[in-house]
């Protein structure tokens, strides 16, 4: 029929934007792929044999490795079961590396004073900090953390305070941009850049 198009045939190539577009990230999960930054990340921390530290959201152990040889004790959570498994085999000659299988918005945190190392997913910045910071989730034993968060977040957080939440924190620990990390750092890459952000208690 003049004028009719015929749909395209299911077969058909899609079109090169479609190849481009990066695959859903449905745990919105970054692995981190510049050792800069995690070199940058491990010394801000300044850990040594004494420190207890928390890496959250392990993953593939990017950090986990990197934190043990600076001889802390590391527990490393991982809610993935394969992801958890993997890390427990390739750090069981390890002794000072623990591999917990757990959700980082409600494993138990550590009754001594403990640092916490993480390359976070963005969606659980808020959830986190209210579990480190807070009294009542025993945000007394936090030493310090060294954080990689959403960029947006991390401006907010170190701004003056506009709302009683982020004001009561700021009251207790200091909030600090060490750097802006591209989203290139990552992958996949997120659609913003990220932050080391630094906490320390006042």
């Amino acid at each position: 029929m003049p004028g009719h198009r015929r749909p395209p045939h299911p077969s058909s190539p899609r079109s090169p934007a479609a190849d481009r577009r990066p695959p859903r990230n449905h745990h919105g999960f970054h692995v981190l792929r510049d050792p800069a930054v995690v070199r940058a990340l491990v010394r801000s921390a300044g850990l040594g044999p004494d420190d207890l530290v928390l890496e959250l959201g392990a993953g593939p152990g990017v950090l986990t490795l990197a934190l043990a040889r600076t001889g802390a004790r590391v527990i490393a959570v991982e809610r993935d079961p394969r992801l958890a498994r993997r890390l427990a085999r390739r750090t069981a000659d390890d002794a000072t590396v623990r591999v917990v299988e757990g959700d980082l918005r409600s494993v138990p945190l550590p009754h001594r004073p403990f640092h916490v190392v993480a390359n976070i997913p963005f969606a659980t910045g808020t959830d986190l900090l209210r579990r480190l910071l807070d009294d009542h989730h025993r945000g007394t034993a936090l030493a310090g953390a060294d954080l990689l968060v959403e960029w947006g977040f991390a401006r907010r957080l170190v701004a003056a305070p506009v709302d009683r939440t982020i004001a009561r924190w700021q009251s207790r620990f200091r909030f600090d941009l060490a750097r802006r990390v591209p989203a290139r750092s990552f992958s996949p890459a997120p659609r913003v850049d990220a932050a080391h952000l630094v906490i320390r208690r006042r």
